[in-house]
């Protein structure tokens, strides 16, 4: 998860790295944050809560070996 290794990131940036619109990225962001997965740390950056880094740690495994992160709030 690109919060994780590199930290505050921007939406914009987020959407470039996961091939989605940035305002679809934005609005995924900000339900992340409402559940407190994220947080944002001004002019639209955000990094990864201390409940997010928990739930991050503790992910299962994908196919191509990396943590299995809660991308539903990108698929609109």
């Amino acid at each position: 998860m690109a919060l994780a290794d590199e930290g505050p990131l921007s939406a914009v940036d987020l959407a470039g790295m996961i091939d989605k619109h940035p305002l679809t990225v934005e609005q995924a962001c900000d339900r992340l944050c409402d559940q407190g997965d994220i947080r944002s740390v001004g002019s639209r950056r955000y990094e990864l809560a201390a409940s997010g880094q928990h739930q991050f740690t503790d992910a299962e495994p994908t196919r191509n070996g990396s943590g299995r992160s809660d991308m539903s709030g990108l698929a609109d």
